[in-house]
């Protein structure tokens, strides 16, 4: 399976769980951890937390299940984010490190997007884009404040929220969030002109071809993901012909 990521490769996060299910995740923040950048403490635990619970059979039943799924990865971010908290060393006056954190858990053709903080994931879903995240930044202030973080608090503190995919879908998650109303123009014009630094994962759906449903599940959608070029070019690369083609395989249906 290949993933278009642009930016620190490191604050991005890709793994494949089960037959069927994806996982993709970026952080961004503040700080360190044992002398690493939160963000990549952050994704780091997180990999590795989810191969240590592949290791036992639960677990690996409970990914291959939509609800049983989200519950699943939840449970292992909870587990880093107390684990970084404690690491930073943060309390009530003075935090060391957080970060903010947007991931995508795919399940059967259902994603479960996990937010916290200024990251983001839209949707681009038959030539509209919905934004799958909320914000958590609060502007009132002479200094703009996040709302929600990881790795300031002992407790897991994130929106979840899920949405059917359907075969040409396209799932952006990004290091900022979009200002203002956002179209596929809006989105794919402030990919282009963001820095070389932010951060940017792209996952396009297809159709799967395989036929590796159980039988009581024909209902259930199969997908399978692989690299647009076309798609990734447009995003990353200012040619006027690779975007309209872009475009076309992206948000035509």
């Amino acid at each position: 399976m290949d993933v278009a990521i642009r930016g620190d490769r490191a604050s991005c996060l890709t793994m494949q769980l089960g037959p069927r299910t994806w996982f993709f995740a970026l952080a961004r923040g503040f700080g360190s951890v044992d002398g690493m950048p939160v963000e990549r403490a952050l994704l780091s635990r997180l990999r590795a937390e989810c191969e240590r619970r592949l290791r036992g059979e639960r677990f690996r039943r409970a990914v291959d299940r939509p609800h049983a799924a989200a519950t699943a990865v939840l449970a292992a971010l909870a587990r880093v984010n107390g684990d970084l908290y404690v690491r930073a060393a943060a309390h009530d006056d003075y935090v060391t490190a957080a970060a903010s954190f947007t991931a995508a858990l795919i399940v059967r053709g259902r994603a479960y997007v996990m937010h916290a903080g200024g990251t983001a994931a839209y949707l681009a879903h038959r030539g509209d884009v919905v934004a799958l995240s909320g914000d958590d930044l609060f502007e009132d202030s002479d200094m703009p404040l996040l709302g929600r973080t990881l790795a300031t608090t002992p407790n897991l503190d994130v929106a979840v929220s899920s949405v059917a995919l359907d075969p040409g879908d396209v799932i952006v998650l990004m290091g900022h969030r979009v200002p203002g109303d956002v179209d596929r123009r809006t989105l794919i014009a402030h990919v282009e002109s963001t820095d070389s630094k932010e951060h940017v994962l792209v996952v396009r759906f297809e159709n799967d071809d395989a036929a590796d449903a159980d039988a009581d599940e024909e209902d259930e959608p199969r997908f399978s993901m692989r690299l647009d070029r076309a798609l990734i070019a447009a995003f990353f690369v200012r040619v006027a012909a690779g975007l309209a083609f872009a475009l076309a395989l992206a948000f035509a249906h």
